[in-house]
């Protein structure tokens, strides 16, 4: 009987997937699996929030290819390209070197000479995918998770140690078509590895993985003034990975 029953329930089931098959199943199915959102819908750029100290930035931080560049004084976002090859007089520093990369361990093959980074004549902080720099400044990784648990002020951290930029040849990541042979291009640049930490990327088992901090960092800017800084999310609510919101108290 229950063999009976099952063949019956099969040959139900397979009348209803092929009548679905020619009809187009006329919204047989809708409502039972989410959409996920378009990321075409985000709000990229600065976002105000409810105070006037306290906004989010959206960034397209997709491409490996440009640094984009913000101004938190004056809220503005400047991008520019990577440079790929040496037109002029090479400046003695500036890069790509590739590297054969096992985990942990870096062994340089091969360097090619490039122009100068070109960047806006204002700025505070330089963003490449999830790699951070600073003009001139330097940040504190604090134990706190969110910015509304902070401190009312940020007197509170002036005897931390808040650390500089630093030359990097393998964090800023350019091209890594070649990754699982494990060679990857980098360029050489300042970086803030403080900051860069608000996601870690693995390489040691391609594909890469990704780690959130959930920290909030403090950003002390050349003039002295501070900005709190909190990575809400580095991918968009599609689940693209590179799509950067940024919660901000500036001036903190």
């Amino acid at each position: 009987m229950l063999q009976v029953l099952g063949y019956k329930f099969k040959h139900t089931l397979a009348l209803c997937l092929a009548s679905c098959l020619m009809t187009g199943c006329n919204g047989l199915f809708d409502g039972i699996y989410d959409e996920p959102p378009s990321d075409e819908t985000l709000q990229l750029g600065f976002n105000q929030g409810d105070v006037p100290n306290r906004f989010s930035i959206v960034l397209d931080a997709r491409d490996y290819d440009e640094w984009i560049y913000l101004d938190l004084h004056r809220r503005t976002i400047t991008t520019m390209p990577i440079p790929t090859s040496l037109t002029g007089e090479w400046d003695g520093k500036s890069q790509w070197a590739k590297y054969s990369v096992y985990g942990s361990r870096y062994e340089q093959l091969e360097v090619r000479q490039v122009d100068t980074q070109p960047e806006p004549e204002l700025w505070d902080m330089a963003i490449h995918h999830f790699d951070v720099r600073t003009n001139g400044g330097a940040v504190l990784r604090t134990d706190y998770h969110s910015i509304d648990d902070l401190p009312t002020s940020s007197e509170t951290f002036a005897d931390e140690a808040f650390v500089p930029d630093q030359w990097a040849m393998h964090q800023c990541i350019v091209d890594f078509s070649s990754m699982f042979d494990h060679k990857i291009w980098y360029q050489a640049s300042p970086v803030n590895h403080v900051l860069t930490e608000w996601v870690k990327m693995d390489f040691s088992t391609p594909p890469p993985k990704y780690e959130a901090s959930n920290r909030v960092y403090l950003l002390r800017m050349s003039d002295s003034t501070i900005a709190a800084l909190r990575l809400r999310s580095y991918m968009s609510e599609a689940g693209t990975k590179g799509y950067l919101t940024i919660d901000v108290k500036y001036p903190y």
